[in-house]
């Protein structure tokens, strides 16, 4: 070995370059990282503490600590994810919600998630948030809550109350997402300032309200609307409002929460959605008056998709479907990789290949796949 030849040197300026390189580092590879040499701290402490994720009290007790002893480390926090759940069933005591409300407090957030027990009338938390105007991503999760275990007095069941005050915090939220939480939408008395342009509903029970007041003096604003599971009674109903009044809507991805469950909001003169480009349907008995209450109320459509094990439409029906001029615009179809006949019945290559030779003929693409429909996450 040469000994005198002189090590390499890495270029301080390639350092950023190197975080920026995988989205998938640990904190404790930038611990590790911080020690090579001064010149990593500055770059490893803006990757390290721009999205604190917090699973424990401890933790966010930790965090509170260091920030206080740090202040310059809060320049470089944009997002926040809060999900702490007690070892056992207890009140918290002062430290721990002396931390809780400091961490809340940060200024220039722009995105923030509620979980654990925080997910618990998860409004007492917003309301101690300071800088809210800033904030443009919002979510709730109850998922991580433990059933019937919480680290505060009743309410132990996942919830939020949206009202007048809650849309006044959040004026610039443009997304919203609620997961595994009951609703409570209290009647809007004003024009709301929210410009919400993306609203995600996952496993949520509308206890309470007209689900369009979330949106309230804003419909117009409204872009993306995705409903995963919940009550389907009242999903349907708070689903067929929001197209009523927010007609701008362009992608919708409604999945049901059992399979084969009714698919209403396209019965009954459904609301005309011209703006809507793309719609997603999973897990509904669909049949062929279905397509065609689609085709009448979207019909600017360029991505549809309907999945599931209880669709009722024929490898035929299908191809007659999309031989017609009913959706003109339409540039790409996932449909399931069979028929329920029932049984559901999977249809043959050289059936796959005929459909396939009636989309080719329109500039359709087809994909009959049920393991790749998570592309459609992407409309």
């Amino acid at each position: 070995m040469d000994t005198t030849r002189p090590a390499p040197v890495l270029v301080d300026d390639l350092i950023p370059i190197i975080l920026e390189s995988d989205d998938h580092w640990w904190p404790r590879d930038f611990q590790r990282l911080a020690l090579v040499s001064p010149a990593w701290v500055l770059p490893v402490r803006k990757r390290l503490y721009a999205h604190p994720s917090l699973r424990s009290y401890r933790a966010c007790q930790l965090l509170a600590r260091t920030f206080e002893g740090n202040p310059d480390l809060l320049l470089y926090v944009r997002t926040l994810e809060l999900r702490p759940i007690a070892e056992q069933d207890r009140t918290l005591d002062e430290r721990e919600m002396r931390s809780l409300r400091s961490i809340l407090g940060l200024k220039g957030l722009r995105s923030v998630t509620l979980g654990g027990d925080l997910a618990v009338a998860a409004q007492r938390f917003l309301n101690t948030m300071v800088d809210t105007r800033a904030v443009t991503e919002l979510h709730i999760d109850g998922c991580m809550l433990a059933k019937g275990r919480s680290a505060f007095p009743a309410p132990v069941i996942p919830s939020l109350e949206w009202d007048d005050a809650m849309a006044f915090r959040f004026p610039n939220l443009r997304s919203l997402t609620l997961s595994n939480v009951a609703l409570t939408v209290i009647p809007a008395m004003m024009d709301r300032p929210s410009c919400l342009t993306h609203l995600t509903l996952n496993n949520v029970d509308l206890e309470v309200g007209f689900l369009p007041d979330l949106c309230h003096g804003s419909w117009e604003a409204l872009r993306v609307l995705a409903v995963i599971g919940g009550n389907g009674i009242d999903m349907e109903d708070g689903i067929r409002s929001l197209l009523e009044f927010c007609e701008n809507i362009e992608t919708l991805r409604y999945e049901a929460s059992y399979r084969g469950g009714h698919l209403s909001i396209f019965d009954d003169e459904p609301p005309p959605c011209p703006n809507l480009r793309n719609l997603h349907l999973s897990g509904f008995d669909a049949n062929p008056q279905t397509l065609q209450a689609i085709a009448q109320t979207c019909p600017n459509l360029e991505n549809l998709a309907v999945l599931g094990r209880t669709v009722r439409i024929t490898l035929e029906e299908w191809a007659s479907f999309i031989s017609s001029t009913t959706l003109p615009r339409l540039r790409r179809l996932v449909a399931p990789s069979g028929t329920n006949l029932p049984p559901f019945t999977f249809w043959s290559s050289g059936e796959q290949q005929g459909l396939l030779d009636v989309c080719d003929a329109k500039g359709i693409t087809l994909n009959s796949s049920l393991s790749n429909c998570n592309a459609l996450m992407d409309w």
